[in-house]
């Protein structure tokens, strides 16, 4: 089975600007149409709106001066700039999409609506809030272009994922460690950065229909801004699969966030607990506006053009564009790129610091010929098969032929905040190390290739969707409409060796950069994927599941052969949108490493790089926890550097000191957020001036 995603009337039913127009299949308008719905949310109010910044907006057009230069909006950048703004310095952000806010809600602004906007089509994007990116053409995906989508708003990317919220494994932290010269990054040492950013509401059992086990320990009484709970719905097919992990020997642990992932659990997300709806790094931002913080300036629907540098190759500014208005923001102290793993890799070239022949190619002046800018590429892929089932209610599928139901869940959703809409599609998840019958079968070099990961680091991660998923290509229109019900299990490598790139295609920021991820094309990924397409077989069939699985639909069990799944997993296969490593971080003898351990370009001063791009490896699993982490870390790192370059001993013989009283000193200082401590007990007497962070 398999269905027509570019049918004529679902074609244009998606593409209608009609805001009143009956559609043939029950409440579809207000399920999806990429352009109708956004646009109507967007500018009539519904659902979405244009937020407003108030004193933290930026004025585009007008050249200014700030301490710290922040490129993108998104994930990292709103946190790291927040930090920085909070500890007294001053911070721009300059985002290229616009500040959106919810105003009521709908689906487009449920969890239950991720799906929307994230198909392989470039049909399925939003244009208002979506980069609307394609790959290149991919060999190891019979040469398809996949839409590719990334966060083009206030908040970035961390508003389009489907709000899994997790944390790497302790040997994972030990390698990056390991990888960059810097153990301030294994597990122990990381964990008060993982913990600083959340804000953790444990699962409300009375509205959720599963009792779900956690580590509450993971996460800080501080109160970060980032909002982290449980959805307030687990749908009957993940409940369902629980059990047939579990039936096949898969253990059941306390989350995600404690330093393991092998194993099974409901997952946390970003969710905002009261309302229900998506929490994303523009709540950094929204908390400094509650705050009232002087110190931070956001600038939003500007377009960072290039990194600006003196002759001393110290980063002195960003050139941005706004509404056609170019103009120039000055950083006193240091430029920093959170553009994300295409974008950061794309600045820094146009910019003259990357690799020295690419860049003259494009008629760019070298600043600093660093080889391993856009390279090093990591990602994850995604695919599985999809069922027939029985006796789920609650599936996609159910839903969109049954209007009573729809309904019913919006009613829930918006009355109560409670039912299938507060569910992101992906509440339960498994772990694990391909199992031996699958393992005995991989050759030599792929054993060899992932003995290089650690030992708690899984290969194969289990995702059951509560959709008929096929190839991803346009996800809700896919859904079948012949009053059946389907379900997927789907299944994504976590432990990938195809390496990708990115490069330019020109010298210009305002054309899309070439976004190369080589998907599936070395043998361990191929021999790994196929025996995670016949683990979630063997999951469909387990005893668990055997009475609600009617049939494989697609791609139907008919392709049996090693070769037979492989060319359905190159037809399908889709990203998990988890691109990293692209501005990795490393030691100063790697040739291929950007990065420091401390995000610093090599070759140039003033200069960082800090989201997905500079990780030194792809985190197996769902990255946007580390990506805030990152930031974190980052932000406690310059500020305490700047604490150090920002004490002072005074002794009684100086003659700031002899001239001015103690008391006259101490008030005046405290105005600049600098206190001065007195040491009677030393001969004689020490003033210590010190920055207050």
């Amino acid at each position: 089975m398999r269905c027509n995603v570019l049918s004529p009337s679902l074609l244009a039913l998606s593409l209608s600007t009609s805001v009143t127009a009956r559609p043939e299949i029950p409440f579809i308008s207000t399920l999806l149409d990429p352009l109708q719905h956004i646009v109507k949310s967007a500018y009539a109010g519904d659902g979405l709106k244009v937020g407003h910044l108030g004193e933290l907006g930026g004025i585009p057009g007008v050249d200014a001066e700030y301490d710290y230069v922040v490129v993108g909006g998104g994930t990292a950048g709103n946190t790291i700039g927040y930090r920085l703004a909070k500890a007294g310095y001053s911070v721009a952000i300059v985002e290229a999409g616009p500040f959106l806010e919810i105003s009521k809600p709908i689906l487009a602004t449920s969890p239950g609506g991720v799906t929307a906007g994230s198909g392989a089509s470039l049909l399925d994007s939003n244009p208002l809030r979506d980069w609307r990116f394609t790959t290149t053409a991919q060999t190891g995906a019979d040469d398809r272009e996949i839409h590719y989508a990334r966060g083009k708003v206030l908040g970035g990317s961390s508003q389009l994922n489907f709000l899994v919220y997790h944390r790497p494994t302790n040997g994972t932290m030990a390698k990056w460690a390991e990888d960059v010269g810097d153990d301030s990054y294994t597990w122990e040492q990381m964990l008060p950065h993982f913990q600083k950013s959340p804000s953790f509401t444990p699962p409300d059992n009375e509205k959720r229909n599963v009792t779900t086990d956690y580590d509450a320990s993971a996460f800080s009484k501080e109160k970060g801004p980032l909002q982290i709970s449980y959805a307030n719905y687990v749908p009957s097919w993940a409940v369902l699969v629980e059990k047939g992990l579990k039936s096949l020997g898969f253990k059941g642990i306390d989350g995600f966030s404690s330093g393991s992932l092998l194993g099974y659990s409901y997952t946390t997300t970003t969710v905002q607990p009261k309302t229900a709806t998506r929490s994303a790094s523009d709540d950094f931002v929204k908390t400094a506006r509650s705050e009232k913080l002087k110190t931070l300036k956001v600038y939003t629907e500007s377009l960072a053009k290039k990194v600006t540098f003196d002759d001393d190759k110290k980063a002195t500014g960003v050139e941005v564009s706004s509404v056609g208005i170019d103009y120039t923001l000055k950083a006193k102290k240091e430029v920093i790129v959170s553009g994300g793993a295409f974008q950061s890799p794309q600045v820094l070239m146009v910019s003259g610091v990357g690799p020295k022949q690419h860049l003259e190619e494009l008629d760019i002046p070298v600043v600093a010929d660093l080889p391993g800018v856009g390279q090093n590429l990591w990602d994850h892929v995604l695919f599985g098969p999809s069922f027939e089932v029985q006796g789920l209610e609650d599936t996609l599928s159910a839903a969109i032929n049954n209007d009573t139901v729809f309904q019913g869940a919006l009613d829930a959703y918006a009355q109560q905040q409670a039912g299938p809409l507060t569910s992101n599609q992906v509440e339960l998840l498994g772990w694990e190390k391909a199992p031996e019958k699958y393992r005995s079968k991989f050759s030599a070099e792929t054993i060899k290739d992932l003995a290089t990961f650690p030992d708690d680091w899984p290969e194969m991660e289990i995702i059951p969707l509560n959709v008929y998923s096929e190839d991803w290509s346009f996800p809700i229109l896919q859904q079948p409409t012949d009053g059946k019900k389907y379900t997927s299990l789907n299944g994504a490598l976590v432990a990938p060796l195809s390496r990708g790139n990115i490069t330019l295609r020109t010298n210009s920021t305002t054309d899309a950069p070439l976004i190369n991820p080589n998907f599936l094309t070395k043998k361990a990924d191929q021999e790994v994927a196929i025996a995670l397409f016949r683990r979630l077989r063997e999951i469909a069939k387990s005893t668990p599941l055997k009475d609600t699985v009617l049939k494989e639909v697609y791609p139907g069990e008919q392709h049996e052969t090693d070769e037979q799944i492989l060319a359905v997993l190159r037809d399908t296969l889709m990203t998990v949108w988890h691109a990293a490593c692209t501005c990795k971080m490393g030691k100063k003898d790697d040739e291929m490493a950007v990065l420091d351990s401390k995000a610093r370009v090599y070759g140039v001063k003033g200069l960082r790089v800090v989201d997905a791009s500079a990780f030194p490896l792809l985190i197996p699993g769902h990255p946007v926890g580390t990506v805030y982490a990152l930031a974190e870390k980052i932000a406690h790192d310059i500020i305490t550097e700047e604490k150090k370059q920002y004490t002072a001993i005074l002794s009684t013989d100086q003659v700031l000191i002899r001239r001015m009283s103690h008391d006259y000193l101490k008030r005046n200082l405290k105005m600049h957020r600098w206190n001065l401590t007195r040491y009677r007990c030393a001969s004689p007497p020490l003033f210590v001036v010190e920055r207050v962070f």
